[in-house]
């Protein structure tokens, strides 16, 4: 098996059906998250037949963050790398939320806490609010299936804990 590599900047295309694609950018790696890989959805489809430039698509609007591993999901064939940008946007503002115990029953948790990408420390929010629920994306490391789920569907195949 050829080995795979992958730098930050690099940008990635996912087939959503016949018709049409979606990109996202690997941006970071998170030392809070297992030292993850960090990547930002972009918000546009493109028709299949169109290949818009890098610059284009790392200035296109981005829909969520997420970790994962990459090439798992170049190994599936889930996605492709078409390009590379230095361009990575801000990092300073990225936040991800997690929490370390949920009632089953209700997917409920009192227990929330935030990190900024880039820190090595969380903070304890306790009950998740509105303002955290906003500024910030669920942390865990998600298999490649369910970021394409997600970019496909706009939301995780399965109910978050909230």
């Amino acid at each position: 098996m050829k080995r795979i590599i992958t730098k930050i900047g690099d940008v990635f295309c996912v087939k959503l059906d016949e018709e049409r694609k979606r990109y996202f950018q690997y941006i970071a790696n998170d030392l809070y998250q297992l030292n993850s890989s960090t990547i930002r959805v972009f918000k546009t489809d493109y028709p299949m037949n169109i290949d818009p430039c890098i610059d284009e698509i790392v200035a296109d609007e981005v829909e969520f963050y997420s970790h994962t591993i990459l090439s798992f999901g170049i190994q599936a064939g889930l996605w492709q790398k078409v390009g590379k940008s230095n361009n990575v946007g801000c990092l300073d503002s990225i936040m991800f939320r997690s929490t370390i115990d949920i009632d089953p029953s209700t997917l409920k948790s009192y227990n929330w806490y935030v990190w900024k990408l880039g820190d090595e420390d969380s903070c304890s929010i306790g009950e998740l609010n509105e303002e955290y629920a906003q500024l910030s994306d669920f942390g865990s490391v998600f298999p490649p299936e369910e970021i394409v789920e997600r970019i496909k569907h706009g939301r995780w195949p399965y109910a978050m804990p909230h």
